[in-house]
């Protein structure tokens, strides 16, 4: 099995009742099977409230106005100070830890939702890379019975270089994106061709303007997926005003080191997935829009603080199934 492991991984520590966002509200956190045996099986005044806590037939904990019920007025979790860190769910114990699942290969990173992993980012000196290990272990092979490993082979292989192209910072950062989105329209058109042999020769110098008009679209597309906070939409709505009633702006390549950093996530994150359903344009569409939104949205509000706006974004698109495949949908229409 290949580990392959976003820089600093395993250095992340959840901050808890220091975190300016918690993940302990706002969400439905899901219980795992194995950890609802588990409490339903604790005794005593705790195991009464513990199992007083939690909709079973949602298989979650039940929220005080937006709250996780084991989340005190301290900021730290009852369940984890009570009974130890063992007895958090799986979601409490791995979030913002990522795993996507590829035949013998997983591919670890952190969520840009959680403020603590946009602060690692952030840092000055924190430039986005891969570890890798290694070890003997093997995927049983009926479990991925369908996974092409040629076409995963080919994934792999143009997303390294497009992360590459990512850091080229010799080419202005909005070319950057404009190169990566004509690869992958170029890979998405070979793919529904069958011509995957052809794949690893594509060009990676061409390019396509996002124009403001395209983007400010997407924009539009924000105000229609699921939202946690209102004040989310606002922040939208205020962003299109912004481009709306002001001329286009050059965005200073003295700053676009950290919109960097978020495109080769967001591309580490996405991209490959295509695997599973041959949305390769859709996917790489994700990561290149996103950057340039949230590059709009701090633009529009030059007083907000940028890990805010990273955190915030993620928060509200990419945890949701259902806007990320509403934005899959969207950037599909493109190819019809």
């Amino acid at each position: 099995m290949i580990y392959r492991k976003q820089k600093d991984f395993d250095k992340f520590k959840c901050i808890a009742d220091k975190c300016p966002k918690s993940c302990c509200i706002g969400w439905q956190i899901m219980i795992d099977d194995d950890s609802l045996d588990k409490y339903a099986t604790t005794s005593g005044d705790f195991g009464y409230r513990l199992k007083s806590s939690i909709n079973y037939e949602e298989g979650s904990f039940l929220q005080n106005y937006t709250r996780c019920s084991m989340l005190n007025k301290t900021g730290l979790c009852d369940l984890q100070s009570t009974l130890g860190e063992s007895y958090l769910c799986n979601t409490c114990s791995k979030y913002p830890r990522h795993v996507e699942e590829f035949q013998d290969i997983r591919e670890y990173s952190l969520s840009l939702s959680c403020p603590e992993a946009v602060r690692m980012l952030l840092e000055p000196d924190y430039s986005f890379s891969l570890e890798e290990t290694e070890d003997d272990i093997f995927d049983a092979p009926e479990e991925f019975e369908d996974f092409d490993l040629l076409l995963f082979d080919k994934l792999e292989y143009a997303r390294d270089k497009m992360m590459e192209l990512a850091k080229n910072e010799s080419i202005p950062f909005l070319e950057r994106l404009e190169r990566i989105r004509c690869a992958a329209l170029a890979l998405q058109n070979l793919y529904d061709e069958g011509e995957i042999f052809e794949m690893d020769n594509i060009s990676y110098e061409n390019k396509s303007t996002i124009s403001l008009e395209y983007a400010m679209s997407g924009l539009g597309t924000l105000l229609e997926l699921e939202v946690l906070e209102e004040s989310w939409h606002e922040t939208i709505r205020e962003t299109i005003s912004y481009w709306n009633n002001n001329p286009p702006k050059q965005f200073s390549e003295d700053s676009t080191f950290v919109f960097e950093k978020i495109l080769i996530s967001l591309l580490f994150n996405y991209f490959c997935g295509a695997i599973y359903d041959g949305q390769i344009y859709a996917r790489a569409m994700i990561a290149i829009m996103s950057t340039q939104w949230i590059m709009m949205i701090q633009a529009a509000h030059p007083n907000m603080d940028l890990a805010q706006n990273i955190y915030l974004y993620s928060r509200e698109v990419e945890h949701s199934d259902i806007n990320v495949n509403t934005l899959i949908s969207y950037f599909e229409q493109e190819l019809d």
